[in-house]
């Protein structure tokens, strides 16, 4: 393990905002600056370069602290955003946050399910654990050009708002290790790889991010909804989901001869229509089921019948009966269509996330903290979107916010347009760190 040790103090943070400052270096990492400067001038400089010297501390000065953090929390993101990486690939990502949290004064752990990292506080008083989560992968797509802090690899982007999530639990860290008296109990910051494959939580279970934890939280910015405005819902809050893949095999060959072989691009089309009518024909309109054929891929050529197409896509429901009805017809229906063309099938759940359920007393401590921060709370009802952390719900008491994101050019999400309102990233801040404050 890197930089743990044994006791009870092992990771909790040792400087404090009259001796450290979080300084944001031209690279976009962070060094820690230390007090005690030569002359009043160069410390003057060093407040200029870090709002870290600005942070009071006090619990009830939390909404000046956030608003201190926010132009260096929205550098961090814009940061993440010039440098997206996919899922178990976060390895910029992952030293970024592992020296920021050591300039803060943190003995994270890295290597958590792959590429994640956790780092836990020990607050002055007793109390349990609180795991809050932020997610750090990228989405494989182009983004639009036009941004100043556009991403710069192509066929990659940060187009779901993780990279607002993770320097946004940054500032949760930052703010906490000032308040660290007035905390009760512990608190462990999980920067999670690979949500987007809904594989990363799994991941990071099996690593141990869940050993000794009590209860956990975590907070998506969401652009359907304005700034200044959350959404929090007791029990289910988000959809489960299956990704699958379909491959069709047939034998490929002449297109000039397509009437000799056997076609797996047609089979493919017929497949992408038929599926439809599980949701439109077969399900009722009172019950809650999507399915999506999201991609597909086959062929290398105007004049060569592909010998495999491969369909992905999402299955969304709410009920497990439901699903497994689901699943069974996808085979079914490909399995009628690809024999009658000729061609052969082959259907892979690639990864499962189940429906989110937010528990009462977690979604008490955001409902507070979102009251504190004076935001717009509602209910949307169960949105129609997934997240893996709904496996560490299942092992936890666990509770979900969406913060309000979109404005006048905001896309949606997994679009090449997407973005958000950068407010959010300190507001999610201040909620967090609110809500582990008042337990």
């Amino acid at each position: 393990m890197n930089g743990t040790r044994s006791g009870p103090d092992a990771t909790t943070p040792k400087p404090t905002a009259s001796d450290t400052a979080i300084v944001a270096g031209t690279d976009g990492y962070t060094t820690s600056q230390h007090d005690g400067l030569a002359s009043e001038r160069e410390r003057h400089v060093a407040a200029q370069k870090s709002v870290g010297t600005k942070l009071v501390g006090a619990h009830d000065d939390l909404g000046a602290d956030r608003a201190a953090l926010e132009p260096e929390l929205i550098e961090t993101r814009r940061t993440l955003h010039r440098n997206p990486e996919l899922a178990f690939a976060e390895h910029r990502t992952a030293k970024l946050v592992t020296d920021r949290l050591r300039a803060i004064g943190y003995e994270p752990r890295g290597d958590v399910g792959g590429t994640g990292i956790i780092a836990d506080l020990h607050g002055g008083r007793p109390g349990p654990t609180l795991l809050i989560r932020a997610d750090m992968d990228a989405l494989p797509l182009d983004e639009l050009p036009g941004r100043p802090y556009g991403s710069q690899t192509p066929g990659r982007m940060h187009a779901c708002g993780h990279d607002a999530h993770t320097s946004a639990l940054l500032g949760v860290a930052a703010l906490l290790a000032l308040r660290r008296e007035q905390l009760a109990g512990r608190v462990r910051l999980l920067f999670q790889p690979a949500e987007e494959t809904g594989q990363g939580a799994q991941a990071v279970i099996r690593d141990g991010a869940l050993d000794g934890v009590d209860e956990a939280l975590m907070a998506h910015v969401f652009s359907p909804l304005p700034f200044g405005t959350v959404a929090l819902r007791e029990g289910p809050a988000l959809m489960g989901t299956d990704m699958f893949e379909l491959a069709v095999d047939g034998g490929g060959g002449h297109a000039g001869l397509a009437h000799q072989t056997r076609d797996a691009v047609l089979a493919a089309a017929q497949l992408i229509t038929a599926l439809q009518t599980i949701t439109a024909r077969e399900t009722s309109p009172l019950d809650s089921l999507a399915l999506a054929i999201a991609s597909i891929a086959g062929g290398t050529a105007a004049n060569i019948v592909a010998d495999k197409v491969t369909l992905r896509g999402t299955l969304r429901w709410l009920d497990t009966a439901l699903r497994k009805r689901a699943l069974a017809r996808v085979d079914q229906i490909s399995r009628g269509i690809c024999s009658a063309l000729r061609v052969s099938h082959h259907l892979e759940v690639t990864a499962t996330v189940p429906v989110l359920q937010c528990a009462a007393d977690p979604l008490a401590s955001l409902t507070a903290a979102a009251g504190a921060a004076h935001v717009t709370a509602i209910d949307p009802g169960v949105l129609p979107v997934s997240d893996d952390f709904a496996r560490i719900a299942e092992r936890v008491p666990a509770a979900f916010i969406a913060i309000g994101a979109g404005g006048p050019g905001c896309g949606a999400h997994h679009a090449p347009d997407f973005d958000i309102d950068e407010r959010a990233i300190g507001l999610t801040t201040e909620i967090l760190t609110r809500a582990a404050l008042t337990r």
